[in-house]
Parts: C-alpha cells; sequence; structure tokens
C-alpha cells in the first residue's frame, strides 16, 4: 500500500496541491507579511546575500576607468569570481564623487550557459547601456 500512495502522489500532483489546500477557504497571508515571520525571514535574507566574492570584494578586477557621460563623470570597473571568471562577473558604476553606484550581475552554471544577469542600484538607461558595454568588452563574442 505504501508504494502505491507514492506511485499516486508523484503521478498526480496537481491533485496533491489540491488536497494540501483544500478549497481554499482559509484566509492566506500577504506575502509581504511572510518576509517578517520565521523561518520565512531568514530564509528570504538568504535569498537577498551575494556570494562573498561580492559582498566582501574578494574579486579578481580591471583597473577602473574614468568615463564622462551625460555631463558627468563615472568610474566604471568589472569584477569577477576568482578561479570562476567565465561564469560569475560584476559590472560597476561609481559616481566620480561615491555618492551611487549601479552594477550588473552576470552568472551562470557553465559555458555552455546563457548568462543571468540582474540589475544593481536602479539604474537608469544610461547607467545600463554603459554596464553592458563595459561587459561586452571584457566578454567578446568568440570567433
Amino acid at each position: 500500500m505504501p508504494c502505491r500512495l507514492i506511485h499516486f502522489i508523484h503521478a498526480c500532483p496537481a491533485l496533491l496541491l489540491l488536497i494540501s489546500h483544500p478549497g481554499r477557504t482559509a484566509e492566506q497571508p500577504q506575502t509581504a507579511d511572510l518576509l517578517l515571520e520565521a523561518p520565512y525571514r531568514r530564509a528570504y535574507v538568504v535569498m537577498q546575500r551575494f556570494p562573498d566574492w561580492i559582498s566582501r570584494g574578494q574579486a579578481t578586477s580591471t583597473p577602473v576607468a574614468r568615463v564622462v557621460t551625460g555631463g558627468h563623470s563615472y568610474l566604471l570597473g568589472h569584477l569577477c569570481k576568482p578561479h570562476d571568471c567565465d561564469n560569475n562577473q560584476l559590472d560597476i558604476v561609481f559616481a566620480a564623487d561615491g555618492h551611487a553606484a549601479w552594477g550588473l550581475l552576470h552568472t551562470r552554471r557553465d559555458e555552455r550557459q546563457p548568462f543571468l544577469q540582474s540589475w544593481l542600484g536602479n539604474p537608469n538607461e544610461e547607467m545600463q547601456a554603459l554596464l553592458l558595454q563595459n561587459h561586452a568588452a571584457i566578454n567578446p563574442p568568440a570567433p
């Protein structure tokens, strides 16, 4: 009997969802409320953490370039995870006076996969273009 139940559960995952949420009559919590409750709070905080090579600045990097765009001066740089630069990279732009920073994180499991890209610091279109150009310059297409 236990084997049949396990087979049934694997064969009918949609039915299992219905069983676990019968009729959805109970009031479900709001997603934002879960962010305040353990263990969801811990899982949410862990999800937001950057890998150590980013958060601690333990990275292989390029010299920064001073660029001017839109009449403003910026420092443009590139970081990557030591011993895994092909798969874990961060392009970053700092306002010359240090009051703001924007980034584009590029991660993938291996070279056969496309990069997953995440914007950091809410860059405007001008900063996005600068970050994308920097990444393309450092990662030219294979011949």
